[in-house]
Parts: C-alpha cells; sequence; structure tokens
C-alpha cells in the first residue's frame, strides 16, 4: 500500500472524529462575538448538520467507496469457515472456475468443469495413497522373449475427514495367448498393516476369450490410516506385449519407483500426464532404474509407463 493511499485509509477511518471535532468548534466558533449575527447564525447551522447527518452519511460514503466494508465482507464471505458451512461447494467451485477461464474458453468451459471436477477433484473420493512404492525386478528374458518378473505395490492409504471405511478394488488380469498358457501369473499376497487377507477374501472372476480378470474387493472399517502390500510373479512374452502402464486411481502424494533388468534387455521409462515429472534417483547403478516423485501430486489416471526390448 502506498503513502498516499496509507493517508487517505487513516483519514476515513477517524472521519467521524474529525467530523465531530470539526462541528464542535463551528458551534463554539458561533458564539464569538467577533462575528456578526448573520456569519453566527451561519456557523451554527453548519455545525449542527456537520454533527448530524453529515457525519452519518460522510463515514457511510467514504468507507463504502474506499473499500473498508468491501474488504471486511470480504473477509467474511471468503473466510474458511464460511466456505465450511455452505453446503453448495461445487456449485461455487464451478462459479469461481468458469470466471477464471470462460472469458478464454467459454465454448469448452462445461466439459472442463466436469472433467476437473470429477475426476481430479476429490468429490467422490474417500481417501488418497500416500509413500506409493512400486518395485519391478526383472529376473530373466528367455529366448523366447518372455519375460520372468516379480513387482510389489506398497503404499498408505489416507481416508478422508469423518470416514470410517475404504473400499479398495484390485485387478489382477492374465492374457489368454496360444501356446503360453502355462506361463506363471500369480498374486503372491496382499497384506493389510502386515495381515495377509489374500486367502480370506474371494476374487470375482470375469473371463472372456482374450483374457481372465480376477476382480478383488476389501473393506477396511475403523481406520484413519492403513498400509497396504501386494506382491505379483508374473511371465508374458514381450513381442506380444512390450510395455506396462500403471496409473493410480486415487490422488497420490509422494511415489518411488525401482526396476532391475537383466544384461540381454532394454528398458525405459516415460510420465503419464503428470504436471511435476519424475527426478531421476541413484543414477549410477547398472540395468536399474529409479525414480521418484515429490514435487506436487499424481492425480487419477496419472502415472508412468515401461517398454521392454531386446539387446
Amino acid at each position: 500500500m502506498s503513502k498516499k493511499e496509507s493517508l487517505k485509509d487513516k483519514i476515513y477511518r477517524n472521519l467521524f472524529w474529525i467530523l465531530l471535532i470539526t462541528g464542535m468548534l463551528l458551534l463554539y466558533a458561533s458564539s464569538w462575538n467577533v462575528f456578526n449575527e448573520y456569519v453566527q447564525d451561519i456557523l451554527e447551522k453548519i455545525g449542527l448538520s456537520v454533527l448530524s447527518s453529515g457525519v452519518f452519511a460522510s463515514v457511510l460514503k467514504s468507507l463504502q467507496f474506499t473499500g473498508i466494508f468491501k474488504r471486511e465482507i470480504e473477509k467474511i464471505v471468503l473466510g474458511t469457515k464460511f466456505i465450511e458451512n455452505r453446503n453448495d461447494l461445487p456449485k461455487l467451485w464451478k462459479k469461481v472456475s468458469k470466471s477464471v477461464y470462460d472469458k478464454k474458453f467459454p465454448e469448452i468451459s462445461d466439459e472442463l468443469d466436469e472433467i476437473i471436477l470429477n475426476s481430479y477433484l476429490p468429490i467422490k473420493h474417500k481417501y488418497y495413497y500416500q509413500d506409493f512404492r512400486y518395485t519391478l525386478k526383472i529376473d530373466e528374458l528367455t529366448k523366447d522373449n518372455v519375460i520372468k518378473f516379480t513387482q510389489t505395490y506398497r503404499f498408505e492409504v489416507v481416508l478422508e475427514k469423518g470416514e470410517n471405511e475404504a473400499k479398495l478394488e484390485s485387478v489382477f488380469t492374465i492374457d489368454k495367448i496360444p501356446g503360453l498358457e502355462n506361463l506363471v501369473n500369480e498374486r503372491l499376497y496382499y497384506k493389510i498393516d502386515g495381515e495377509d487377507v489374500l486367502e480370506k477374501t474371494k476374487p470375482e472372476i470375469i473371463e472372456d476369450e482374450f483374457e481372465k480378470k480376477m476382480k478383488l474387493s476389501i473393506v477396511i472399517r475403523n481406520k484413519k490410516k492403513f498400509l497396504v502390500e501386494t506382491k505379483e510373479r508374473r511371465e508374458y512374452c514381450i513381442t506380444e506385449d512390450n510395455y506396462k502402464l500403471l496409473s493410480v486411481k486415487s490422488i497420490t502424494k509422494e511415489m518411488d519407483v525401482s526396476i532391475t533388468y537383466p544384461k540381454n534387455m532394454m528398458v525405459s521409462f516415460f510420465n503419464i500426464g503428470l504436471v511435476n515429472k519424475f527426478e531421476r534417483k541413484h543414477v549410477d547403478h547398472e540395468r536399474t532404474i529409479s525414480r521418484i516423485h515429490k514435487k506436487g501430486l499424481i492425480l487419477p489416471h496419472q502415472g508412468f509407463g515401461i517398454t521392454f526390448g531386446i539387446k
């Protein structure tokens, strides 16, 4: 704030007292014998005017137009408590966001609203992930171009405020490739806070001529935060499928990725839809890819991919 604006603000804030003192001085001056009766009468009327309607009208109008009232109202309307007590936050968010980009892209503003609100903001999410760690250990690439590997997922699930239940869904997919029916594809464990719940939960089998899916659903109750760990052993032919994609289903804070592979393979890493990309980590290790994501968040449908090649 400049000195000129600061002086104006001080004057307007103390305008009541300035006018009050001015009015009293005018009334006092009207009793001086140095003025004739006509001047005394004028001074008295001006003094009374300043002390009555002039004080209120001047102060109210000045405060209104200088923004003092405006700033105080904004503190109330935009304050956290006021916003938390509203029951129309999605509509309020749409109005605010629309005012941001509607002038630039009016033709697609509605579509932007729906995608951001339903896909990227935590409106429908009851939890988020944090400290997500993914480890891929490729043990072998055979002469038939079959890779044999284990992969491990480890992350914490943090529930939203006031929520006491989380439903986790995981899908394990096995491709049906003629001649490769005997390849190993199994889930070794699925742990919640160190306890393996794999044998206690019966997966839903969804099968067609191309693939077999095993959908596992687990409901966790009365925990604000819990640790999920799962490990799988897989084998498949990279001539049929030479890449892997990992995109998160929930908002994720921090992710650490480690990939190791044998000498006869080439492996590359790429980002998927991220605002802040993964950073390199432990770059001096041979046949190891280490990446970490600590800046910002990973939103649903974002993550990373891996491609496989033969040396």
